[in-house]
C-alpha cells in the first residue's frame, strides 16, 4: 500500500494512490469518492490543487485505506499545513491543529532515553498533564500519585530537560499526548522492569479498589505459532484504538490500561499451586 509518510504534498500522494488503482484494490476515482461520502467532481479538484483538502476528508480516507496513526497524523498534518494560506481559517487556530497533529504521532525513543523515565509515575506525570485541573508542582502531583513530592518534583523536571513535556503559552503540554514507546520486540531490562512495576499496582488495585471502578479479565486461548505476530498486531490496534476513543476530552483521574499476553505452556507456573 502506498503509504503517505513517503509524500511532502497530499496531492502527490492521492494521485500516486489513483494512479495505482487505490493499490490494487481496483478502486477509481469516481467509486473511492463515493466510499468517502464525497463528492468525485471535488476529490479531483484536490489532485489539481484547485481545492484544499478538508480535515473531514483526510479523516475518512484514512479510515478507507486503515492507515496507521502515524500515516493518519502525517496526512493531517500535510491538510493543515496546506489550509494556513486559506484566509477563511485563522492561522492560529490551524497551528493548534498542527501541533495537536504532530504530538498525536507515536514517539519511539530510545531504550537509553527509555531507561530515565522507565519508573511507572514518569508515565501517570504525563497523563496527568491532560486532567482538568493539573498543577506542576511535586506537592500536587505527589499527593495525585502518593508519592514522596521530591521524587514527583525530580521527575516532572527530568521529563521536562528530556522534551517530553514542553510549554505553551505559559501552559504545560505533553508531546505526543503521553504516547512513548521503545521499539517493539526487542529485550530490555527496563521495559521489563516497567511491566513488572504495572503487574504490582494491578495487585495493589485489585485488592484495594471498589469493583465498580475497576475492570480485570482474563482468558486462556489455544493459538498456532504462526498467528503469534496477528495477535500482537491485532493487540496494538486495539490500544491504539481504546486510547484515542477515551482521550477525547480532558480527563478528572489517571487509569492504567495493560495488556497481557503470553504463553501459558512454556511459562513456569511452580509456586502458583
Amino acid at each position: 500500500m502506498i503509504s503517505p509518510l513517503e509524500y511532502q504534498d497530499y496531492q502527490t500522494f492521492l494521485k500516486d494512490l489513483f494512479a495505482s488503482k487505490v493499490a490494487h484494490r481496483n478502486l477509481s476515482l469516481r467509486s473511492f469518492a463515493r466510499i468517502a461520502g464525497i463528492s468525485h467532481s471535488y476529490l479531483s479538484r484536490v489532485m489539481n490543487s484547485q481545492k484544499t483538502l478538508s480535515i473531514g476528508a483526510a479523516s475518512k480516507i484514512s479510515q478507507i485505506l486503515d492507515m496507521s496513526p502515524e500515516e493518519e497524523a502525517h496526512l493531517m498534518r500535510l491538510v493543515a499545513r496546506d489550509q494556513l494560506h486559506e484566509s477563511s481559517r485563522s492561522g492560529q487556530q490551524l497551528r493548534a491543529r498542527i501541533l495537536k497533529v504532530q504530538r498525536n504521532t507515536k514517539s519511539v525513543i530510545s531504550q537509553d532515553s527509555f531507561k530515565a523515565v522507565a519508573e511507572w509515575h514518569h508515565f501517570a506525570i504525563l497523563a496527568l498533564l491532560n486532567t482538568k485541573d493539573f498543577k506542576g508542582t511535586g506537592k500536587w502531583i505527589g499527593e495525585r500519585l502518593g508519592i514522596p513530592h521530591e521524587i514527583a518534583k525530580e521527575s516532572f523536571h527530568r521529563l521536562i530537560k528530556l522534551g517530553f513535556i514542553v510549554k505553551e503559552n505559559g501552559k504545560y503540554a505533553v508531546m505526543n499526548d503521553g504516547d512513548i514507546q521503545t521499539p517493539h520486540d526487542i529485550p530490555s531490562q527496563a521495559v521489563r522492569e516497567n511491566h513488572r512495576q504495572q503487574n504490582y499496582l494491578a495487585g495493589l488495585a485489585l485488592s484495594a479498589q471498589p469493583t465498580e471502578e475497576i475492570e480485570f479479565q482474563n482468558a486462556s486461548i489455544p493459538i498456532l505459532r504462526a498467528d503469534i505476530p496477528k495477535a500482537k498486531k491485532r493487540l496494538r490496534l486495539f490500544m491504539d484504538q481504546f486510547i484515542r476513543d477515551i482521550e477525547k476530552n480532558p480527563g478528572e483521574e489517571v487509569y492504567q490500561i495493560n495488556l497481557q499476553f503470553f504463553s501459558l505452556t512454556k511459562n513456569p507456573t511452580k509456586g502458583l499451586l
